[in-house]
């Protein structure tokens, strides 16, 4: 129990909270039209993602309510799903380290896998989802208003809590 609202939160909670905000502004100040516009559909949106995730230093954690939000506004899937998977494999300070262990020529290769990779599994993921009539975007689109329940409510107060708390130094008592 220690480690799932401890240590786990210690590590991820930061991150976490970033992503939320992040993907709150996006929500609050992007508008549909921008990305339908500047981004589409086809290649050249996974190519955009790739070249925001991969300079980027983005955890996994971090990227995941980004990648939601962006998608919720009309990116497509496979961009999305090509800046979850580039974003946190190809940071800075992961490819650093990996040219320190494997060399240049190595890293080479696994940025370049990487990217093969990221934009083929995004390609086939727009087919899926287009051979099977699904767009993310409908499901956020009601006709009425809903309103979160009390317990939705009581347990994002609790994750807020759970993070928030990590940021509170520890007093180191012998």
């Amino acid at each position: 129990m220690r480690f799932a609202f401890g240590d786990l939160f210690e590590d991820i909670g930061r991150w976490f909270l970033a992503g939320i905000v992040i993907a709150g502004l996006i929500t609050a100040f992007l508008s549909p039209q921008v990305i339908e516009r500047y981004l589409g559909d086809g290649m050249f949106s996974m190519l955009a993602m790739l070249a925001v995730a991969v300079p980027l230093y983005v955890c996994a954690t971090a990227s995941t309510p980004i990648a939601a939000a962006l998608a919720l506004k009309g990116l497509s899937p496979g961009a999305a799903l090509v800046f979850l998977l580039a974003g946190p494999a190809t940071n800075a300070a992961s490819l650093t380290v990996v040219s320190k262990i494997l060399g240049k020529r190595a890293t080479g290769i696994y940025l370049g896998s990487i990217i093969l990779c990221s934009l083929g599994i995004g390609m086939a993921a727009n087919v899926v989802y287009s051979w099977l009539g699904i767009d993310i975007t409908s499901w956020v689109q009601h006709d009425s208003l809903e309103e979160h329940g009390l317990f939705s409510i009581a347990m994002a107060v609790v994750l807020l809590f759970l993070i928030l708390r990590t940021f509170i130094p520890k007093s180191n008592k012998s």
